[in-house]
């Protein structure tokens, strides 16, 4: 079996507070989902979600937290659960979260459809996604991009299944899960894309049957 990719020890600490009032990376977002999804069961339960929630608008200091911000917390937690969980299941499916959250445009639909993918194109991607700059995607990093991967890629749902199977491939094809720019070029090439495509079209498949 594929090892899992991302383990707790892969994942730096998150400071919600500091992501509030911008906009999220695509890799923050995965820091915040994977900080966040303690059982790493692919879904945001209500109470994981809830302690999301109350580090994002909630002092850490109890005594500080005042009745009206108890309120407004709970009051914000019911109406985000109502908005975006779309199938009621009272829980945060990937795509439903990354909805909720103020995230960025999807980075990579700048380039995959450029006639010619050039060196100066891998290097900004990654850039973009190499958030401890140290010229390698593992982790979070990984998970980010992969995930822009498939949301680019309108009839593949957006959620943790998609990008473990499609994280799974790639890790068949190049027999490890840290892509350099080399590895990184390789999976943006038609060929991979495509093949990517069919096996996560397959997969989709055959839950849905």
């Amino acid at each position: 079996m594929s090892r899992r990719i991302g383990a707790d020890g892969d994942l730096p600490g998150v400071d919600i507070k500091k992501l509030r009032n911008k906009k999220l990376t695509s890799t923050e977002f995965m820091q915040v989902w994977f900080h966040y999804d303690k059982d790493r069961s692919g879904f945001l339960e209500y109470t994981e979600f809830s302690q999301f929630m109350k580090d994002l608008f909630l002092k850490k200091n109890s005594s500080d937290i005042t009745a009206e911000q108890v309120e407004k917390y709970t009051a914000e937690v019911i109406h985000i659960m109502d908005t975006y969980d779309e199938n009621r299941d009272g829980r945060f499916e990937m795509n439903e979260l990354a909805k909720a959250l103020k995230i960025e445009d999807n980075y990579l639909n700048k380039i995959i459809n450029k006639k010619s993918i050039k060196d100066k194109h891998v290097q900004s991607i990654l850039k973009h996604y190499d958030s401890n700059e140290d010229k390698i995607l593992k982790g979070c990093e990984l998970k980010a991009f992969v995930g822009d991967l498939v949301r680019s890629t309108p009839d593949i749902p957006y959620n943790y299944t998609m990008i473990e199977q499609a994280c799974n491939y790639i890790e068949e094809m190049l027999g490890n899960v840290q892509l350099d720019t080399n590895a990184i070029k390789l999976i943006l090439s038609l060929d991979t894309r495509q093949q990517l495509h069919r096996r996560l079209s397959e997969h989709t498949q055959n839950n849905t049957s």
